[in-house]
């Protein structure tokens, strides 16, 4: 058998169980409850406390990693209108909140300084990137080759170059100037 009708028998046995495994992962709240809860119970989760998306499915622990977020919303769940509580617990219960408000603000404060600081590298302009290239294929070029192309150009532009270049390249930069021409270049270089 050839290779391609391998690889299409393969695909079409495969493509279908894949597509039942996710569909059943992701159908499976849904499908049984019952259980579901159970073992959402089990894992010490307060199922009412759970956030969920727009379709009910809970929310990955990669949304909602941080272990304050998930305290916080076990006290956001936990307030519950009461008429015998006294205005000393609705206050303790309004500054724990601040303090979560405060511990979160400050930790998305400190992420968007990090951010900052990830964005504040330098980045080539296109221009420097295309000239770079444009060096790149230059130097890949045989010294005989390179050597006429390298004689039209401005000293200004062979600086350029040779600042570019790595050590091997500068070298066959030089052997394929002539003597004046690479001692000029030597010279502007050093000064």
């Amino acid at each position: 058998m050839n290779r391609a009708a391998i690889i299409k028998i393969v695909g079409l046995l495969v493509i279908p169980i894949l597509v039942m495994l996710v569909a059943m992962y992701l159908l499976y709240p849904m499908i049984n409850s019952e259980r579901y809860n159970a073992i959402v119970g089990n894992a010490g989760w307060p199922i009412d406390s759970l956030v969920v998306d727009s379709l009910g499915f809970p929310l990955d622990s990669l949304v909602v990693s941080d272990s304050l977020a998930m305290d916080s919303l076990i006290v956001i769940d936990s307030i519950v209108i009461d008429s015998t509580m006294t205005e000393e617990d609705w206050l303790a219960k309004v500054d724990s909140l601040n303090r979560i408000i405060y511990t979160l603000n400050s930790r998305i404060e400190g992420l968007e300084t990090s951010q900052e600081e990830e964005e504040s590298e330098p980045v080539l302009s296109i221009e420097e990137e295309a000239f770079r290239d444009r060096v790149k294929s230059l130097l890949n070029l045989d010294e005989k080759e390179m050597a006429p192309i390298l004689s039209k150009m401005t000293n200004e532009q062979l600086v350029q170059i040779y600042s570019e270049a790595g050590n091997t390249q500068r070298e066959k930069i030089l052997r394929s100037l002539s003597a004046d021409r690479a001692a000029r270049l030597i010279t502007e270089i050093m000064l």
